[in-house]
């Protein structure tokens, strides 16, 4: 057995890991990917609201 898998088997008796535990963190950051990408997507179409695009050329005043 390698160091590394050594080490991640210590790391998760400290934790108390348990493969229940690890399937839910792995859907829940999936589902978290796919919004990030879903965003991101968003902004790269370049889609944004009129309000938006009226603001963008207009200096902030103090």
């Amino acid at each position: 057995m390698s160091r590394f898998s050594q080490l991640m088997q210590q790391g998760q008796r400290k934790v108390n890991y348990r493969q229940r535990q690890g399937r839910l963190l792995m859907t829940l950051s999936d589902e978290q990917h796919k919004a990030i990408a879903k965003l991101l997507q968003h902004w790269l179409d370049g889609s944004t609201s009129p309000s938006t695009k009226e603001n963008a050329g207009k200096k902030r005043q103090r």
